[in-house]
């Protein structure tokens, strides 16, 4: 009943300026720059040296009401967990899987005043773990609104009060990339992996013109099996269904 009336109450205070959203989230993740990012957004680095593999954040509550926050780290994979620093309150030189932190029995979770983000100026991700066999290393970090047990309050169909953010590592740099900013890939487990915000059309053919694929995506993550085409120089074209533009890049398959 308690976490109820905490749930009820954020809404409420949420939503007198909200009165015609459909979906509000009561926490959100910006940089140092004041800069936002949107849920699910994936963090992309090339390296595992500081400060270029660091990224340095703030939880900002959207909410009119002081609330508590904990940092659940839902997967990793291409690694162990153990070379990732993690700060948020307190800092912590390995993770694991499943586990939210603070961990700090006496107040397991982060104050943030209304309107405002957390106090500390130094909580960030760093991964020093450079993966094995070309494959990429790959964090989801869930970011949730708790009661004064350090217990999740589940979000409702009008306020979310939790804020997913994946960081993602490859040392491919042949094949991992960014193209008009609407479309990212890379290679994972023997697939290119391909994020894009709209339906597009993509080919795969070599430096000889040999057509090696052709597929349509649709808008989101999509994966394609490309372990066939291992150690080979290709081309990656795609093509934008909405535009009809088309943006090419030379890629080498691990």
């Amino acid at each position: 009943m308690k976490k109820l009336t905490i749930l009820l109450l954020l809404q409420f205070l949420f939503l007198q300026s909200n009165l015609y959203a459909q979906i509000e989230y009561a926490i959100t993740l910006e940089d140092l720059q004041g800069n936002s990012y949107s849920d699910n957004h994936t963090l992309e680095f090339s390296s595992i040296e500081y400060p270029d593999a660091s990224f340095t954040y703030k939880i900002r509550n959207n909410t009119n009401e002081t609330i508590r926050v904990r940092v659940e780290v839902e997967s990793f994979s291409g690694t162990d967990g153990s070379m990732m620093e993690l700060c948020f309150g307190e800092c912590y030189f390995g993770v694991t899987m499943g586990q939210s932190y603070p961990i700090n029995n006496a107040q397991p979770y982060v104050y943030i005043a209304s309107g405002d983000t957390q106090i500390a100026d130094g909580d960030h991700f760093f991964n020093t773990d450079s993966g094995t066999g070309g494959n990429p290393v790959e964090y989801t970090f869930r970011f949730y609104v708790s009661d004064e047990n350090g217990d999740e309050i589940i979000s409702q169909a009008e306020l979310q009060t939790d804020f997913t953010i994946h960081y993602l590592y490859s040392s491919s740099l042949g094949l991992h990339d960014t193209v008009n900013n609407n479309i990212m890939y890379y290679y994972s487990h023997n697939k290119l992996i391909v994020k894009t915000d709209s339906k597009i059309f993509i080919k795969l053919y070599n430096l000889d013109g040999k057509l090696f694929l052709q597929k349509t995506l649709n808008q989101g993550l999509n994966s394609i099996d490309i372990q066939h085409l291992k150690h080979k120089n290709l081309i990656l074209s795609f093509e934008t269904q909405a535009n009809n533009k088309i943006s090419t890049k030379k890629i080498i398959v691990p």
